[in-house]
């Protein structure tokens, strides 16, 4: 499936320079893995913390892709709309003396992906006079709104998510352990089409169920057991992330209860994603709801967060955000009630806010407790 044109890619770096000329920079540094990719359709990763496959330079009347020899092959392949720059030694050794040729004097950088180290090697070895401005949200404001061709990516991302779901759930039985059914899920997503999980795959029982990012380990899933999976599909660089809860076999009344209000909470707060909405008031929505039933301190976390190219992007839906939602936006919608010795319930789809209410990219089944 084909994601970005040419024109995408211009666009993306004109962008950039917009925000060159309103700060009246020379230059910019993009250095986030994600914002590279959406700007050069670069698809390498970054080694340990340190070790960049590559960094991108906009300058007035430049875009320059940086790599070491060892991504300098794939840069040339995959880079679109730039120039590829090999460096032999580390880039913010080396950039310097190109800087300098180019004019660089004023640059930004992203604050958010620029180790303190880098910055201060990078600094030393500017030419006098030149200065490092750090820049935030620069690349992942335009993230912020989809275009058409990311939404079907989105959607392609989060129907590989229903399908391994449901083939791996279909057959579940007691007997087997949490990190045997993680590597299923990953298994069959990768069978799909996946470049891999968005995420660490989460599969929680019993107890374990209590805990929201728990990760999947030797615990045996057993016959009535709470069950918790948080699962996505990366695909074409793009990630889905779902949530589903049941209980495997009988469920006790307790867990009835708590599904049916769980999922009240989040077809109530789902039902009001719409445009002009804004991230605080959807958070209260199901918060409220969960407060009013006595679990205020159970939900734990907050509603939602942005997804497309990071799994977890702006905007927030919490109970503090300043964000406003947006046609174009993808969040996801999870609430959850989590008691301690006992398990827990979330349930989360991705949508898509549209321009006249929404659209939930996740359609496997999370009206039914019992599996």
């Amino acid at each position: 499936m084909s994601l970005a044109t040419v024109t995408d890619y211009t666009r993306r770096v004109e962008n950039v320079r917009e925000t060159l000329r309103e700060k009246e920079l020379d230059g910019v540094l993009v250095l986030g893995p994600a914002n590279r990719r959406y700007l050069t359709g670069f698809t390498g990763r970054d080694g340990q913390i340190g070790e960049s496959a590559g960094i991108v330079l906009v300058t007035r009347d430049r875009a320059v892709l940086v790599a070491s020899p060892l991504y300098s092959e794939q840069a040339r392949a995959e880079g679109v709309g730039v120039e590829v720059l090999e460096l032999r030694e580390r880039w913010y050794k080396a950039l310097p003396e190109h800087l300098t040729e180019w004019g660089v004097r004023r640059l930004g950088f992203e604050r958010d992906y620029t180790l303190y180290g880098h910055y201060e090697d990078l600094k030393e070895r500017m030419p006098v006079g030149s200065e490092l401005l750090p820049l935030k949200g620069v690349v992942e404001e335009m993230r912020v709104r989809k275009s058409s061709a990311e939404l079907e990516v989105l959607r392609a991302a989060a129907r590989i998510a229903d399908e391994a779901y449901a083939r791996v759930v279909g057959s579940l039985r007691p007997g087997v352990t949490e990190k045997a059914v993680a590597r299923a899920l990953d298994e069959a997503m990768e069978e799909l089409g996946a470049e891999g999980p968005s995420f660490p795959t989460i599969v929680a029982a019993g107890p374990n169920s209590a805990r929201p990012h728990h990760e999947s380990g030797d615990t045996v899933i057993q016959q009535g057991d709470p069950v918790v999976i948080d699962m996505g599909a990366r695909y074409e660089g793009y990630c889905s992330d779902m949530t589903r809860s049941f209980s495997l076999g009988r469920a006790d009344d307790r867990y009835l209860e708590l599904h049916g209000l769980v999922l009240q909470a989040h077809l109530s707060s789902q039902g009001a994603i719409r445009p002009g909405l804004s991230a605080k008031d959807a958070d209260a929505v199901a918060r409220d709801l969960l407060k009013a039933a006595g679990y205020e301190q159970e939900f734990s976390h907050s509603l939602g967060h942005g997804v497309g190219m990071d799994v977890h992007e702006p905007p927030r839906l919490h109970k503090d955000s300043e964000d406003t939602l947006d046609a174009g936006m993808v969040v996801t919608v999870e609430p959850g009630v989590y008691i301690t010795g006992y398990g827990g319930v979330r349930i989360e789809d991705t949508v898509v806010v549209t321009d006249t209410g929404h659209e939930a990219l996740n359609h496997s089944p999370k009206k039914e407790p019992v599996i």
